[in-house]
């Protein structure tokens, strides 16, 4: 059988694969069982899952957590809370599982959004959700929030955030985006993110202040829904130590590769952050023939142009990811030679 060297997913941790993480599921599931189908306000429940809370909290530098059963639950509890008594305010590029609706959110830039909702904000004296992703994973980009400190004080103004592809990985520690952001006290703060990723667990999270997650816990989207998996969990809440020792293996992993693929003009990418943006339309195609597989398929439009992406993860070997550089550059040299016969020919 040909060999085939995957850079793609999400995984960025590599803990579906993690034998230790695995060891804590399966101890998990002895000690919990397979599922838990009980709703979390339930007069019975298991104390994993307030653990699982108080950790996440913890590594995410937040005051409170809740975790529910996905991403997609996380971010609709919040959106379902807010939506008949605010206003909603979409920034490009938000992820779907935040949409109520089929909204349009703005095709702009993340600056230019933030500098025009500054504005909106402060001629109005309604309530105002404002909703974003935390980072663009497709064109790589991490956004900055210093611009909430222009927002003027007596507005109500909450702010959510999405930072699926951050948690985990992003910050010193793997906390995420909760402890960058600006604490400012006229504006609310909550992040959601699906703990599928990055941290392996099929779970999403809910980050903010006591006072706003005993708020969403009385939701009745919150009280109606199943938690996650307790073994999986009773895992996340025993893993720290695995996820910082997978984190230090992915950004050695980044540093070499970014060192070998350095001045490549055809590629964008952010230090610390394990995306890679090919801008060669082909280059999937090319990879695919070297027996190296990336994300290659047209997002969000599925009509739309193909976007070539390398994905590392904290298992990728170092004579993978030279692998990688050497078929990157043997693609690159093929295009360069097939520009330069398109220009003889005219």
């Amino acid at each position: 059988m040909e060999e085939k060297f995957f850079f793609g997913g999400t995984a960025y941790l590599g803990i579906p694969f993690n034998s230790q993480f695995k060891e804590l599921v399966f101890e998990g599931i002895d000690l919990y069982g397979i599922n838990h189908g009980a709703s979390r306000n339930n007069n019975v429940s298991l104390d994993v899952f307030a653990l699982a809370e108080a950790e996440a909290a913890r590594r995410c530098l937040a005051e409170e957590a809740i975790i529910v059963s996905s991403g997609y639950l996380a971010a609709q509890l919040v959106i379902q809370h807010y939506h008949e008594k605010s206003k909603l305010i979409y920034a490009p590029d938000t992820h779907p599982a935040l949409w109520i609706g089929e909204p349009k959110p703005p095709a702009m830039n993340f600056n230019e959004w933030a500098l025009r909702t500054v504005d909106e904000v402060n001629s109005t004296d309604q309530a105002v959700l404002l909703i974003t992703n935390s980072l663009n994973n497709l064109f790589p980009e991490i956004y900055e929030f210093d611009w909430l400190k222009k927002i003027l004080p007596g507005r109500k103004v909450s702010l959510l955030v999405d930072d699926s592809h951050g948690i985990g990985i992003g910050g010193e520690r793997g906390e995420g985006v909760y402890s960058r952001i600006p604490q400012i006290p006229h504006i609310e703060c909550i992040v959601v993110a699906s703990m599928a990723k990055a941290l392996g667990v099929d779970a999403g999270l809910i980050l903010g202040t006591k006072k706003t997650i005993d708020r969403l816990r009385t939701s009745p989207v919150y009280a109606g829904a199943s938690p996650p998996s307790p073994g999986l969990l009773h895992a996340f809440v025993n893993a720290f130590r695995i996820y910082q020792e997978e984190l230090g293996k992915l950004r050695s992993n980044i540093k070499l590769f970014t060192s070998l693929i350095d001045e490549r003009e055809n590629i964008s990418y952010l230090p610390e952050f394990p995306v890679f943006l090919i801008e060669d339309s082909d280059a999937g195609n090319y990879l695919r023939s070297k027996g190296i597989l990336i994300s290659s398929f047209a997002y969000p439009d599925p009509t739309g142009p193909t976007l070539n992406r390398v994905v590392l993860n904290s298992r990728h070997s170092n004579r993978e990811l030279k692998g990688l550089a050497e078929a990157i550059l043997g693609n690159r040299k093929q295009a360069a030679r097939a520009n330069k016969c398109e220009s003889t020919d005219k």
